[in-house]
C-alpha cells in the first residue's frame, strides 16, 4: 500500500489534470481547436503553462487524453453490460448502461460531440479514431453475434450509429428529450426476445 502523502500527491495530480481536461474542452468546444492555445488553457485551468507540460507533451497530448477520458466512459458501458447472465441480458445492460453512463456524464458529452466533428480534430487524432471505432464496433458485434442476432457486423453499425445519435439528441435538449422512452423503444429493437414453442411471445 502506497504512503498516505503519495496518495495525497497522486491525488492532487489527478485533480489537476482533470481540471486541465475541462478547461482544454471548453476551450476546445467555443474557440475551436484550432483557436485554442495551451497558454489559453492554463489560464482558464488556473495554472502554469509548464504544468501542463507535465501532464501532456502538447496540445494534441490535450485532444488525446479527452478522447480517452470519452473511451473510459465507453469501457465503462462494457463492464456493466458484462454484469449480464444471458447474452441476450448483456445486450440490454450494455444498452441502458451505455445511456445512464451518458446521461451521468452529459456535461462533458455535451461539449465533446461539439468538439469531436472539427477538421483540426480529426487530424490531430489521426488514426487513433479509426482504431478507438473499430475496437468498439467489434466489441458490440460481439455482442450481436452472442444473442443470435442476424448479420451482427452490419447490425453493430446500426446500433453504434442509433447510441451515438441518441446521446447526441439528448444532451442538446435533456430537459425535453424523452431518454426513458427511447430507451426502452432500443432495448425493444435491439435484443432478441425469448422464443417458446416456436413462437415469439
Amino acid at each position: 500500500m502506497a504512503p498516505r502523502g503519495v496518495q495525497h500527491n497522486q491525488a492532487l495530480r489527478d485533480a489537476t489534470r482533470a481540471r486541465i481536461l475541462k478547461a482544454a474542452l471548453e476551450l476546445f468546444s467555443r474557440h475551436g481547436y484550432a483557436g485554442t492555445s495551451v497558454r489559453l488553457v492554463a489560464d482558464k485551468a488556473g495554472v502554469a503553462v509548464g504544468l501542463i507540460y507535465s501532464h501532456v507533451k502538447s496540445k494534441d497530448g490535450l485532444l488525446v487524453a479527452l478522447f480517452e477520458q470519452s473511451m473510459v466512459d465507453v469501457q465503462y458501458s462494457f463492464t456493466l453490460a458484462d454484469r449480464g447472465t444471458t447474452p441476450n441480458h448483456r445486450l440490454e445492460l450494455l444498452l441502458r448502461g451505455a445511456l445512464a453512463v451518458m446521461e451521468q456524464n452529459q456535461a462533458f458529452w455535451r461539449l465533446s460531440y461539439g468538439v469531436r466533428m472539427q477538421p483540426d480534430v480529426v487530424r490531430g487524432l489521426g488514426k487513433r479514431l479509426g482504431v478507438w471505432t473499430t475496437q468498439v464496433h467489434q466489441v458490440l458485434r460481439g455482442y450481436l453475434k452472442d444473442a443470435g442476432v442476424p448479420n451482427p457486423d452490419v447490425e453493430a453499425r446500426v446500433l453504434f450509429g442509433v447510441i451515438d445519435g441518441v446521446c447526441q439528441h439528448y444532451v442538446l435538449d435533456p430537459e425535453h428529450y424523452p431518454l426513458r422512452d427511447v430507451e426502452d423503444a432500443l432495448v425493444a429493437r435491439f435484443v432478441p426476445r425469448p422464443v417458446h414453442g416456436g413462437k415469439k411471445r
